[in-house]
Formats: structure tokens, C-alpha cells, sequence
């Protein structure tokens, strides 16, 4: 029972001490795992989302705009992978990248009308909802990209 007692509390400092050394030897202040106790102040405080809305997928126009991560009998993408492709697209499209022929035109065909949508919210503010705001970044159709 003796050698436990003793195996915890040498790894604990053996932690501690870890810690206490990335501190002051690290450039990013921290060894992973052993972090500083303000890591959760670092977050930002603000959230990105995008997402995008299709009109019409190939030739069948829909009767409502509908988020491409629910058309998943379509296009056959598992919902998570889908996310992914569309914040890729977000982000090829911020970084004006070559988007042109993006992976998202393997979930969609390109004679597709979608509109691409930016929604922001800043977590600083109690009343973090009031906050939120949706921006349409382009229009995809006709084969082209159209800018807001």
C-alpha cells in the first residue's frame, strides 16, 4: 500500500514540476498536457459559422431553400464530412482561393443554384443572441459566383 501512496504523489510532482517548467522555458508558455490554469481565457470570443442554402440541385428546382447538410439522400455525405466541405468552402472563399473546382461540386453538380451564408456571434456579451448576424458572402449560379 506504501509503494502507491508514493508512485501518486511522485507523479503528481513529476507534473507539477512539468508544469511549473513550461512556464518559463516554453515559447508557447505551456507543455501539453501540462497547462497553465488561464487556458480557458485564451478562447476567442467570437463564433463563425457557415453553411449554405440550395435552391436547386441539377435540374430539380426545390420548393424551399434547403441546407445542403439535409439533402444527404442526394448526395450521400455523412453529416460531419459535409460541415467540413462547406467551412473548407467558407474558407477557400475568404482566403480567395481557387474554389472553382471545390470539393463541394463533388456533393452537387455544378448546374446546382446554392447561396453561401456567414453567421457571426460575439460570446463577450451576456446577451450573446442579440449579437448575431447573417451575411449572404455569394450566390452559385448559372455555373458562376456571384459576390455580395
Amino acid at each position: 500500500m506504501k509503494f502507491y501512496k508514493n508512485f501518486l504523489a511522485f507523479w503528481c510532482v513529476i507534473y507539477l514540476l512539468i508544469a511549473f517548467v513550461g512556464r518559463f522555458t516554453s515559447s508557447k508558455k505551456e507543455y501539453f498536457p501540462f497547462f497553465r490554469w488561464s487556458l480557458y481565457s485564451k478562447t476567442p470570443n467570437s463564433l463563425n459559422h457557415a453553411y449554405i442554402l440550395v435552391d436547386k440541385v441539377g435540374d430539380s428546382i426545390l420548393s424551399k431553400p434547403t441546407d445542403i447538410r439535409n439533402l444527404k439522400d442526394y448526395h450521400h455525405v455523412e453529416l460531419v464530412d459535409m460541415n467540413l466541405i462547406v467551412q473548407k468552402f467558407y474558407e477557400d472563399v475568404k482566403r480567395k482561393a481557387d474554389y472553382d473546382n471545390h470539393m463541394i461540386f463533388n456533393a452537387i453538380p455544378k448546374t446546382s443554384v446554392f447561396k453561401l451564408y456567414e453567421t457571426t456571434a460575439d460570446l463577450s456579451k451576456v446577451d450573446y443572441k442579440a449579437s448575431i448576424k447573417t451575411n449572404r458572402v455569394l450566390t452559385f449560379k448559372n455555373n458562376r459566383f456571384y459576390f455580395e
